[in-house]
């Protein structure tokens, strides 16, 4: 079982050039002129990435929406807070040049990073098996016996090894991902012993909108990478992105919180790897 997250976001915003690579190449190959929006160019599209070894078992979306521009912050707390949440103000709080903070309880660990990456780790045998909506249970009792709001999450992958489970959600807003959030949760036995997260509050939408990428123009830059031959996109949907590094919002990332959300095509492939493709 291959641990690694379930996730991958391909950041293509400047490989602009491969785009009108891919449409000459398709123009000069079927010699039409179709628009990008057309359903003859989506058909075109789709006959190109099988030709490249990647099977579309979705349907390209129309393009021309729009979704809302949402101010959003990383999910952070204050040290005793984090101590009161996760080992009832019990533990041992140490920090490193203020980027760093490690709480240490009883058989139990939380370090966050910049404010706002969450690991959890803690220590627990048990031989006892759950079933899927069982280990559903115990993460959901544990992340709000620990404050934490489960209305926006929903799970997007349930990977069981022996009588270890893992969890993965992202958060939704309107019933749309936003991205790239996640929490992971492990669970061995009846008890949560790992947990992952990296989660931001929605602040409120913006009176702006921006819109997505064309879709087909966006598949056609997954031509480029060779490790998607092979494989079947299933499902295409718009999503919103959050990631201050990923889009250069400030200088200074370390104390970022605050930002503001772009618009992304949420990919998955046959086997419930994510992609996420920016414009």
């Amino acid at each position: 079982m291959n641990w690694q997250k379930a996730k991958t976001v391909l950041l293509i915003a400047l490989l602009v050039t491969d785009i009108f690579l891919a449409g000459v190449l398709l123009v000069d190959q079927k010699r039409i002129e179709p628009r990008e929006d057309s359903i003859a160019f989506h058909r075109e599209t789709k006959k190109l990435l099988e030709k490249n070894g990647i099977t579309l078992a979705a349907s390209i979306p129309k393009d021309g929406e729009h979704l809302p521009i949402l101010d959003v912050e990383y999910e952070h707390d204050t040290a005793d807070n984090w101590n009161a949440r996760m080992f009832e103000g019990k533990g041992k709080i140490t920090t490193d040049r203020d980027q760093y903070l490690t709480i240490e309880g009883d058989h139990a660990k939380l370090k966050v990073t910049d404010n706002r990456h969450l690991i959890y780790t803690a220590d627990h045998t048990s031989n006892r098996s759950l079933e899927q909506k069982e280990a559903e249970q115990v993460a959901k009792s544990f992340l709000e016996k620990r404050k934490f709001s489960t209305r926006d999450m929903q799970l997007v992958t349930a990977e069981q090894e022996g009588n270890r489970w893992r969890l993965t959600y992202t958060c939704m807003y309107n019933n749309r991902h936003v991205e790239s959030t996640y929490t992971e949760v492990d669970i061995l036995g009846d008890a949560v012993v790992k947990m992952d997260r990296l989660w931001v509050n929605v602040i409120a939408e913006t009176d702006g909108e921006k819109p997505l990428p064309l879709a087909s123009q966006s598949l056609l830059r997954l031509l480029s990478h060779e490790s998607l031959k092979g494989r079947t996109i299933e499902a295409i949907d718009p999503c919103y992105y959050f990631n201050l590094e990923d889009q250069g919002s400030v200088e200074n990332l370390s104390h970022a919180t605050r930002g503001y959300s772009t618009v992304a095509w949420r990919m998955v492939l046959d086997g419930g790897e994510e992609l996420v493709l920016l414009r």
